[in-house]
């Protein structure tokens, strides 16, 4: 189709000219930015895959810097996600927690649904190794319902292994194995080897919990096979360790010592210090296993020693089982109980009731060797009770069910492995054979063809035998895996939502609070040290609202009508507050609204806009009957002192709030107190403002704003 111009005077052409010119320099530019960032992530995950930790971190600081100077917010932060990545390969918890929290803040703003959801999962593998299960399965459901909302199968198989691990730290098989096959099976249908490779070795793991040794051991070999094509040497490492450890228990003890050999040489290459310690654990076994027992103890006792200094709860607890253990076999029964105490008590407090069990069981050794009989018959009651709620007949039947169906995809996995070594052994023989003759040649090949012919018909075979296996299992596992996706539902309700009026609740705010708190406190300590201008928008204001004389509505109306005055106040509260702030139900009729990143000069005429939102409308209450009802509010802006760093104690800003509510009510109620600033450090800040709130005031040592004439 023929397109007709007009022409524009030679200026006007010359303007268009270079206007075109400079939109797409800038689009270039901004092309060529984001493809840049996209090669440095590939080349980061590659580094860590690889265990060339520095040469990851050198990259990620590159990404950070090409982050802030793209002023993207997206890409800043994906370089917080690779940071805390990076320091867990190293096992540095609290630097991993710490960015990504960072990480999540940038990607809430950008409304990024599959940046939050990784970051969730890697917050709750965090809390993981810190031991806080509950924490952890709350962040990884968070996960799994963004990953199951954008329909993300490789993050939801992904989510379903990070269950399994936290599960089965906790004791319960049952759901660990359910997960764990979940994950089992979306890998295979995705052909994901590095996913299957992980998911044997955590079905391995649980076979070595119910103490199928053969069984897990060819499982963690399966796993090393695939890892090793990988190349990802933390896996591979841990894949030896595992493997190490299981022939030491079947008395394979040269093959045990070449493998954890490895392991170690692995871990200390990548600089991951808890996972060396966790492989020096292994190795302690092996050498009591050997009668070796000066050099286990030397090895345990450095173990024990590290884990204290550096909080690995969980290996804390491995390594006192082991030193238990050779005591025992050392004949020293006052260690051997000291160290049953010490690991006992903690993994209690790791909720790991599996390891408390095992520890009892040790007891009740040590107690029989010392003629001790009423203590040994105390320790095993204990530990029947233990192992009565852990492995319940229910457990292991289903452990048990899912059996054939991990068979069917382990073996897939395998003849894909055999088919790929046949290919390569072919490529092989053919370049050492090319001079033979034709008719040899032929020969060959048909040989070959006819084996992957028997193989393939083999595979079908085994198929449908194990098929029909699946096929019975089926409509139970899919109503196991509804149950689970309730349970997943209703914890995550549960644990952050009120059930009366709907909002966040106290949980929420505890979740939430610090690291909004530490990141106000950052941007003026950039002021105060004269890296930026003076803070806009970062302020952090948190308003204590309580309904005034709501005694006399339940009292009068019923608790019925109170709550119904409860949940129209939430929604009142919900149009003064925004969207990117919080409001919670601390208590019966009190709130905590949370305005995040304004400007304090602002905290006044938000206040007064809640009174007024609150007094202007009546509040209807059951059978129709309407009733005005007003409010009082103390609020606390922070950070606290302007000119002075302070710490982040959320705490007692709650306390200040409260105390300002208290002089807002003792003034005469539907009114408004805030502290806006303290004016110089004070030792005793609640006190101060709770039995001297007036002289603290008049001396100008707090500034505060009411509405109260």
């Amino acid at each position: 189709m023929a397109v007709r111009i007009r022409l524009a005077k030679p200026c006007a052409l010359l303007m268009c000219a270079l206007s075109l010119h400079t939109s797409l320099s800038a689009q270039s530019d901004k092309t060529a930015l984001h493809s840049e960032s996209e090669l440095l992530k590939e080349q980061i995950e590659q580094a860590r895959k690889r265990g060339e930790m520095t040469h990851a971190e050198t990259l990620t600081n590159q990404f950070h810097q090409l982050a802030i100077h793209e002023n993207s917010t997206s890409s800043l932060a994906d370089a917080y996600y690779e940071q805390a990545r990076n320091a867990m390969e190293r096992n540095l918890y609290e630097p991993a927690l710490e960015q990504l929290n960072e990480a999540i803040n940038l990607y809430q703003a950008q409304d990024d649904q599959t940046g939050l959801a990784k970051s969730y999962r890697q917050l709750g593998l965090t809390y993981r190794y810190q031991s806080n299960y509950p924490q952890a399965l709350e962040y990884i459901y968070l996960a799994m319902q963004i990953s199951q909302q954008q329909d993300n199968t490789p993050a939801v198989a992904s989510t379903y292994n990070s269950i399994g691990l936290v599960l089965e730290k906790m004791g319960v098989y049952e759901g660990a194995a359910q997960a764990h096959q979940s994950a089992l099976e979306l890998h295979n249908q995705l052909n994901d080897k590095d996913g299957i490779a992980s998911d044997l070795y955590n079905l391995a793991d649980l076979r070595r919990v119910m103490g199928d040794d053969q069984l897990a051991l060819t499982y963690f070999q399966d796993a090393l096979k695939i890892d090793i094509q990988s190349g990802g040497k933390k896996y591979i490492a841990y894949s030896h360790n595992k493997i190490g450890y299981q022939l030491t228990i079947l008395g394979d003890y040269k093959k045990a010592r070449e493998h954890l050999t490895e392991a170690l040489s692995l871990f200390t290459e990548i600089e991951a210090p808890r996972d060396t310690d966790w492989a020096l654990t292994s190795m302690a076994t092996l050498e009591m296993k050997e009668g070796h027992y000066l050099n286990a103890r030397e090895i345990l006792n450095g173990v024990i020693l590290r884990a204290k200094e550096q909080d690995y709860k969980s290996l804390l607890v491995d390594a006192y089982r082991a030193s238990a253990e050779l005591a025992i076999l050392a004949e020293d029964a006052n260690l051997a109980l000291t160290h049953i105490n010490a690991g006992s008590e903690q993994a209690k407090n790791n909720n790991e009731p599996h390891d408390e069990a095992l520890f009892e069981a040790l007891r009740v050794n040590v107690y029989l060797k010392k003629d001790e009989f009423k203590q040994a018959f105390n320790a095993l009651l204990k530990q029947k009770t233990l192992d009565d709620e852990l492995l319940n007949t229910t457990r292991i039947e289903t452990i048990a069910t899912l059996q054939s169906q991990t068979e069917f995809v382990r073996r897939a996995q395998q003849i894909r492995l055999l088919e790929k070594e046949k290919a390569l052994n072919q490529a092989t023989l053919e370049q050492a054979q090319w001079n033979r003759t034709v008719w040899l040649a032929s020969i060959i090949i048909a040989v070959i063809m006819l084996t992957l012919l028997y193989g393939r018909f083999s595979q079908r075979r085994l198929n449908k035998r194990l098929s029909e296996e699946v096929a019975l299992r089926t409509q139970e596992l899919n109503q196991k895996n509804v149950e689970l996706q309730a349970a997943y539902q209703e914890m995550e309700a549960i644990s952050l939502t009120d059930k009366l009026t709907g909002i966040h609740n106290r949980r929420f705010l505890e979740n939430h609070i610090e690291s909004d708190l530490e990141k106000s406190q950052r941007v003026y300590n950039d002021w105060r040290n004269g890296k930026s201008p003076s803070p806009h928008h970062a302020d952090v204001v948190i308003y204590m609202i309580d309904m005034d004389h709501f005694k006399h509505v339940n009292d009068k109306h019923g608790h019925s009508a109170g709550d119904e005055v409860l949940k129209q106040l939430t929604q009142r509260l919900a149009l003064v507050f925004r969207q990117s702030d919080y409001v919670v139900r601390w208590g019966g009729e009190e709130f905590v609204g949370v305005a995040r990143f304004i400007d304090r000069s602002d905290a006044p005429l938000l206040a007064q806009r809640l009174l007024d939102e609150v007094s202007a409308t009546p509040f209807t209450l059951t059978d129709g009957i309407t009733s005005l009802h007003t409010c009082s509010i103390g609020y606390v802006c922070y950070p606290t002192l302007l000119q002075h760093e302070q710490s982040t104690d959320w705490q007692t800003l709650i306390a200040l709030a409260d105390n300002c509510l208290y002089q807002a009510k003792n003034s005469g109620r539907n009114a408004w107190v805030g502290i806006e600033c303290i004016n110089e450090p004070i030792p005793n800040l609640v006190e101060l403002c709770t039995k001297h709130f007036d002289s603290a005031v008049k001396s100008k040592r707090i500034t505060v704003m009411t509405s109260i004439k």
